[in-house]
């Protein structure tokens, strides 16, 4: 059993949001005149459900399976099938997504660079390094 939260924005949702991703709320806290979301202090990030929909850019389609069931009800909920207590995101809460790392997977398959140096200057030049980095993304 689920059912489907409609979440309007008063702004537009990132460009790289799409369905399937993991949709999360949590209350940010004033630390320093910032407003942050710090789960070693205490703060929660509640799991909302997974994108259905994208109507547009300042609305969002969720659909969630966190709803009450006859078996080990937890406290608050009233019937069985309504969303489990705190899944619904309060006014001023923070909305974060995630993405799903076996479809949005950036590895490289393999590897390979070319690099040609070409010196447009009239005088002579000495190249005495060239170096490169690699470094993993999305993990």
């Amino acid at each position: 059993m689920a059912f489907a939260i409609t979440l309007n924005f008063d702004y537009q949702v990132n460009a790289s949001l799409q369905i399937g991703d993991d949709v999360y709320h949590s209350m940010p806290q004033s630390a320093g005149g910032f407003e942050v979301v710090n789960v070693d202090n205490g703060d929660i990030i509640t799991h909302i459900g997974k994108v259905l929909d994208i109507p547009n850019p300042f609305i969002i389609t969720v659909v969630s399976e966190h709803v009450c069931t006859g078996v080990g009800v937890p406290v608050g909920c009233a019937a069985i099938g309504d969303p489990i207590p705190g899944i619904m995101p309060p006014p001023d809460s923070y909305i974060s997504f995630s993405k799903d790392r076996r479809v949005n997977n950036s590895d490289l398959l393999g590897y390979y660079a070319a690099v040609n140096f070409k010196n447009n200057s009239t005088s002579e030049a000495k190249l005495f390094s060239v170096g490169s980095e690699v470094s993993e993304n999305s993990k």
